[in-house]
């Protein structure tokens, strides 16, 4: 019973703070070529102090679409797949007038999520079930690695320690890997 409950608060705390989230500020600062552009994920908007630009951006740093709108309606895009870039802009666009839109796509990019890996979930996910097992069940855990070898062997208490210690550990690498 002891050890149900222990695996219910382990997964109550990787819960919470898989749940942790920023209430503050969007707003960010990137600085390009020497001039600071204020980024507002929220209303789509990149300003930098002069002009206010509308875009719309999906993807992450290897993979995207943006899309720039300019004050005279003029627009840039650009989408990148497989490492081949396409992009255009429309007859009004004037490179020469307002910022050019490579210069404002790549202000977009600074703050893109990173690709994600498929990998990295399926490892993570393996991590916490190895981890929590091994905390919850040391001697389980002793036994299909040691025990299986052994007639009628027991775990010393050090050994059960360094497994609960070492589900631990794995708990904690695989919640730090979930922010990384």
């Amino acid at each position: 019973m002891k050890k149900i409950y222990i695996f219910l608060l382990t997964m109550l705390i990787v819960i919470s703070l898989c749940g942790c989230s920023s209430s503050a500020n969007t707003t960010y600062t990137v600085t390009k070529d020497e001039t600071d552009f204020i980024v507002d994920p929220e209303n789509s908007t990149i300003s930098d102090g002069v002009n206010t630009y509308q875009y719309t951006f999906s993807g992450n740093t290897t993979t995207y679409k943006v899309e720039i709108t300019y004050p005279d309606s003029s627009s840039y895009w650009f989408s990148m797949q497989n490492n081949n870039g396409n992009g255009g802009w429309s007859e009004n666009y004037d490179e020469n007038r307002f910022i050019a839109g490579d210069t404002l796509r790549d202000v977009l990019i600074e703050k893109a999520p990173k690709e994600s890996f498929p990998g990295k979930v399926v490892f993570i996910i393996l991590l916490l079930g190895i981890g929590v097992f091994n905390m919850v069940s040391p001697h389980t855990a002793w036994y299909l690695e040691y025990g299986w070898r052994y007639k009628n062997a027991e775990p010393s208490d050090l050994a059960l320690g360094l497994n609960r210690v070492g589900g631990v550990f794995a708990i904690i690498v695989a919640i730090i890997l979930i922010f990384v």
